[in-house]
């Protein structure tokens, strides 16, 4: 599956996404799909990106194991991580109140069919 393709079929599972990209530890972004601009939403991926590079140290330094999602939601915004691999993750910005069991499935399935394109 294409990268690009892969996010519409996400952003169209989601009505409430607003941004959705692969990205690797690093930061920086593979592919991206942007439903709804916000200038500051760079700056989110990055600073989230910090986060991410934490917890997955943290996961592995106290045994837990490999990381596979991570969620922050504010009043203004959710922010939901979900692994492709140990390396490659799927960041998603949604609208408040979505729903963030069907956002969390639809990531998953496309994490899965990923997954074979970083291997």
């Amino acid at each position: 599956m294409a990268f690009a393709q892969a996010l519409e079929t996400v952003a169209a599972r989601v009505p409430e996404m607003r941004v959705v990209m692969i990205i690797g530890t690093d930061g920086i972004p593979i592919e991206r799909l942007i439903l709804q601009h916000d200038p500051n939403l760079e700056t989110i991926a990055a600073e989230y990106t910090t986060l991410l590079r934490s917890s997955l140290a943290a996961s592995l330094d106290t045994g837990l194991g490999e990381l596979q999602e991570l969620s922050v939601v504010t009043q203004n915004l959710t922010t939901l991580i979900v692994a492709i691999t140990r390396d490659y993750f799927l960041f998603a910005v949604l609208a408040p109140g979505a729903l963030l069991g069907r956002a969390r499935f639809a990531l998953r399935m496309a994490g899965a069919s990923l997954e074979r394109e970083f291997l």
